[in-house]
């Protein structure tokens, strides 16, 4: 789905006027710097040619970082064996040296600069030889004339030093605006060459197949090219691929095993690397899991974009969007998009999918497909099902979520990725959160502790927001009422909620008794024990509750005395023996919210301390 969801996204991107097309034979390339040549071939200059680029740091930090910038160049080699290009833009062929412990070399165990350099100057001198235009004969010179060995203290490469070795490079002539790959020669001779490539018949020994995804029959791709992902191979990676024999059937060997062709592949490879270079159109979470997403129209630019404010943690246009944003989360409490200001078409074709990488290969996680207006009021629901307070007027993201479903404690431990995955599904469809996440949850706030500097570690308002989120999707799946309401509610008489609540109040008992001033609350010491099997330990914080009152003011002790018999009788004078998950989340959920109420000032109802 997702080869052939690619491959028509980029015929409609092609009819975009705003769309710039690359020709065929041609492809993007990042370049970092411009090496200046004189015309006998001597390096000039090696200068920075990134731009700037202003970005935020998870902290909300604005600062200024470099970025290459693209340029057109002759199809690269997808080769993982040493091949050169035609207009190299490899340090290691240009130039024939290593940067190893501070010093240029070519001297490396491999030899891997010496053969890459000279399968360069063979492959170069090759091309150019009949090319006599100033900029291409002084490109021939500096092939033939430079000598690795001699240059290892080049003072030009020496500036460079530490980003000599993740840098790319375009050539120049000094004192010309012109670069190498658009000069006139140059590009008619490659023109040519493409050309003859095309018209060239295809052998009878060219396995053809009935493509799957154009639907002609065509040549196969023996080979499919390779995709920059985000935190795999540094040399790429491939989405199709049979690399070991294990892999291959029908005595077909590599990508013939497949039946997509070589015009199929080129398309959905190059516009997903598009879409992967684009950080409008993916979003990265945890442990390198990417997710793509496009409309299927020319221009997607505007429900990309709402997409991306609910899935990260910022937006790439914070002032129309983050408005939007803000718009959908008061909306999200009466459960509708709405109208918006932002242009969109709640009726196109939207896709969103999951990849992640394993070493030199992609792996799809998920691919999702819907109306966008459904996906965008299944992400409202989302954000109106995690909602705990009235007056939150935030959106709580997924990173937020991921964080609460690890120790604080803890440097190492991660969200395992299929629960991430899971989480975000069940947003898109707008089905049951997947069980490990309540379970989570529950055991997170079970056992963590709260800090002297931080008191919303055990139980905060995402934690509540969580477990309320999972148990009313449930309810709501079996077609009952929801259970669990934005705010206390006095009418829920489930056993676990009432406990949830009746154990906030002896808390907050504890607390006023003392002034305040304790190293250890019964919170600290019973919360686990009372959240799992109840019976067991409120009927000894009922007795312990009755000591504590004895010291509080007569208001206050007929103010906790009229709610805990309001609690218990409730509750019909008896605990429950043992809590399941979905019972302990509504004891969690009754102890946030009571908790939430005793804290707020009663002046009027305990004037008297």
């Amino acid at each position: 789905m997702l080869i052939k969801a690619l491959c028509d996204y980029a015929d409609k991107r092609e009819t975009n006027p705003k769309e710039k097309s690359i020709p065929d034979g041609w492809c993007e390339q990042n370049v970092h710097f411009k090496i200046s040549l004189s015309s006998d071939g001597k390096i000039v200059s090696i200068d920075d040619i990134r731009e700037s680029e202003m970005t935020k740091t998870k902290s909300g930090k604005e600062h200024t970082k470099l970025v290459p910038i693209k340029i057109l160049l002759p199809e690269r080699t997808q080769k993982s064996c040493i091949d050169s290009n035609i207009i190299e833009h490899r340090p290691l062929y240009i130039f024939g040296l290593d940067f190893e412990k501070g010093l240029f070399t070519p001297d490396v165990k491999s030899d891997k600069a010496r053969k890459s350099h000279a399968a360069f100057v063979k492959h170069e001198l090759a091309f150019f030889a009949d090319l006599d235009s100033e900029i291409c004969h002084a490109y021939r010179n500096f092939v033939e004339k430079w000598n690795p060995e001699s240059e290892t203290e080049h003072p030009e490469l020496l500036k460079l030093g530490k980003e000599y070795k993740n840098s790319y490079f375009r050539f120049a002539l000094t004192g010309s605006r012109g670069f190498l790959e658009e000069d006139e020669q140059f590009i008619e001779k490659y023109n040519r060459l493409l050309t003859e490539k095309k018209n060239v018949p295809v052998s009878e020994d060219t396995p053809l197949v009935a493509c799957g995804i154009l639907g002609e029959k065509l040549p196969v791709a023996r080979i499919h090219d390779k995709i920059k992902f985000p935190g795999g191979n540094s040399t790429g990676c491939v989405l199709v691929g049979m690399k070991e024999s294990a892999f291959e059937s029908y005595g077909k060997t590599q990508s013939y095993n497949s039946n997509i062709s070589e015009q199929a592949m080129k398309k959905y490879t190059s516009m997903l690397n598009k879409l992967l270079a684009d950080p409008g159109h993916r979003v990265i979470m945890d442990d390198m899991v990417v997710i793509l997403f496009f409309a299927m129209k020319a221009d997607d630019a505007n429900e990309c974009d709402m997409l991306w404010s609910f899935l990260s943690d910022s937006s790439s246009n914070p002032t129309e969007t983050e408005q939007f944003m803000q718009s959908m989360f008061h909306k999200a409490k009466r459960g509708t998009v709405g109208d918006t200001n932002i242009q969109i078409d709640e009726n196109v074709l939207f896709y969103v999918a999951g990849l992640t990488s394993n070493a030199s290969r992609i792996c799809q996680k998920f691919i999702y497909r819907d109306k966008f207006g459904k996906i965008i009021d299944n992400l409202v629901q989302h954000q109106r099902d995690l909602q705990i307070d009235e007056e939150q007027n935030q959106q709580i993201r997924f990173s937020w979520i991921n964080k609460e479903l690890i120790s604080p404690k803890s440097t190492k431990d991660k969200v395992p990725p299929p629960l991430m995955t899971s989480i975000l599904i069940s947003a898109l469809n707008g089905t049951d959160y997947p069980n490990a996440l309540l379970e989570t949850v529950v055991r997170r706030v079970k056992t963590d502790s709260d800090q002297e500097n931080n008191h919303f570690i055990k139980l905060n308002r995402t934690r509540v927001g969580i477990i309320k989120a999972c148990l009313n999707r449930k309810q709501r799946r079996l077609g009952k009422k929801e259970e669990i309401t934005m705010s206390l509610n006095p009418e829920n008489k489930d056993p676990a909620y009432l406990c949830g609540r009746l154990f906030a109040v002896y808390e907050k008992i504890q607390q006023d008794s003392s002034g305040g001033n304790l190293n250890r609350t019964i919170k600290d010491s019973y919360f686990a024990s009372a959240c799992a099997r109840p019976s067991s330990i409120m009927t000894k914080l009922s007795q312990l509750a009755q000591n504590h009152l004895r010291k509080l003011g007569d208001n206050t002790k007929i103010y906790y005395h009229k709610l805990i018999a309001e609690i218990v009788d409730s509750l019909e004078g008896a605990f429950p023996q043992t809590l399941d998950l979905d019972s302990q989340g509504k004891f969690i959920v009754g102890y946030y919210q009571q908790n939430k109420i005793l804290y707020t000032s009663h002046k009027s109802d305990k004037s008297e301390n």
